[in-house]
């Protein structure tokens, strides 16, 4: 009785786990065409970066987009788990290579500085934009587009 309350309670768990894993890197159709926004959210791990890949490679299988917006904006010095910080830059290295291969191009948002110092120390180079803000990247995306937002007056 013990032992099968116990494996109901591990599958639980793994079930949670699941869910927060999606919550925490939801893909987010974005205002401007062919753009995804993927905002990483929650502690840094090595087999989050592993699941985020996954699911984005999967999501842009067979799909028009030609750009991924990853907002590393809430993840900060204690965010960061079981990786160290060459680790982080390695794997947002992996993270935009893989997509570049789908033909999507990458741009990076809110990186902490922290990870940027020890990226640049180590040599580290990402092959994507970077900006401070989303709203500066899609400012920059709706410019390279010739899109832009205007008042509808009735």
């Amino acid at each position: 009785m013990e032992t099968n309350r116990l494996k109901e309670l591990e599958e639980k768990i793994r079930e949670y786990e699941t869910v927060i894993s999606e919550m925490s890197a939801p893909i987010i159709p974005s205002i401007v065409p062919q753009t995804i926004l993927v905002p990483i959210t929650g502690l840094i791990r090595a087999e989050r970066f592993d699941k985020i890949r996954v699911k984005l490679l999967n999501f842009i299988h067979n799909k028009d987009i030609e750009t991924a917006i990853i907002d590393m904006t809430d993840i900060s010095g204690e965010r960061v788990e079981d990786l160290c910080l060459v680790e982080i830059g390695r794997e947002l290295q992996e993270l935009c290579s893989s997509l570049s291969l789908m033909g999507v191009r990458t741009l990076f948002v809110g990186l902490n500085p922290e990870l940027v110092k020890r990226m640049v120390l180590d040599g580290i180079k990402l092959e994507a934009q970077t900006f401070s803000t989303f709203q500066s990247a899609l400012k920059h995306l709706m410019k390279e587009k010739g899109l832009e937002f205007r008042k509808i007056t009735n």
